[in-house]
């Protein structure tokens, strides 16, 4: 959540990247530091939760047993609520970090939310996207039919995993509505498809990026800032633990 002061980064003239004191060797630039990244996703979450609050969406408490017939059940809608919540789909692993942060932010603003989780897999290891998009595990949640669901996502580069997962969403689920919520929106230099996500938090540069659930190999996930991966980085690490 929110630190309790703003922070000092700064690269050197020898290359070196600092924030708050300590170096980080591993980095060659900074895209945002933790007082940066937290303000945004509050921001951003006050955003989202200012679009959802005043939408209905399928009343999921009917069924057909407590409506005159199907189509009535199906057909009926209410207001966000505890009872009916967004449907928020967090893509697992990288964005568990911005995820945690970004629900009980919207919790703040009073938006009724539940979360579930897919994963899927995008890179063989290292930092090379093989272009191919893999489901490692589905989601739990299956009666997302009528209802809003937002995607979180760490980071929209190449567009082909979100791209992959709304298509898939929207084909086997049919929901009312589908829009995408990234931490870091590449430029568009990234773009392999068409795909532009509807919120972001912060604007990056087409680089791989480590820290805040970024990673490389399963390593820097825990740094606090989004940093620029140093040259080289990425050999320093077997690609399986």
């Amino acid at each position: 959540m929110l630190p309790t002061h703003s922070c000092k980064g700064f690269v050197d003239a020898q290359g070196r990247v600092f924030v708050d004191g300590r170096e980080y060797p591993m980095a060659s630039g900074i895209v945002a530091t933790e007082d940066v990244i937290q303000t945004n996703i509050k921001a951003m979450a006050h955003t989202i939760a200012k679009d959802y609050k005043s939408l209905s969406h399928r009343d999921a408490r009917l069924s057909p047993s407590t409506a005159e017939t199907a189509e009535a059940a199906e057909a009926a809608e209410a207001p966000i609520s505890y009872d009916n919540p967004l449907i928020i789909i967090s893509v697992l692993k990288g964005s568990y970090i911005f995820t945690s942060d970004f629900i009980r932010y919207l919790g703040d603003c009073g938006l009724p939310h539940v979360v579930d989780f897919v994963r899927l897999a995008s890179y063989n290891s290292g930092t090379k996207s093989t272009g191919q998009i893999s489901m490692l595990a589905g989601l739990r949640f299956e009666n997302l039919r009528g209802k809003h669901v937002l995607i979180v996502e760490d980071v929209c580069d190449s567009g082909r995993t979100l791209r992959f997962l709304r298509d898939y969403i929207m084909e086997k689920f049919q929901p009312k509505s589908i829009k995408t919520l990234v931490m870091v929106n590449k430029e568009q230099a990234a773009r392999k498809v068409d795909f532009d996500p509807e919120y972001f938090c912060l604007a990056g540069p087409n680089k791989y990026i480590v820290g805040y659930g970024f990673e490389v190999n399963d390593r820097y996930r825990d740094l606090r800032h989004i940093l620029i991966l140093r040259d080289g980085e990425a050999t320093r690490y077997p690609a399986k633990l």
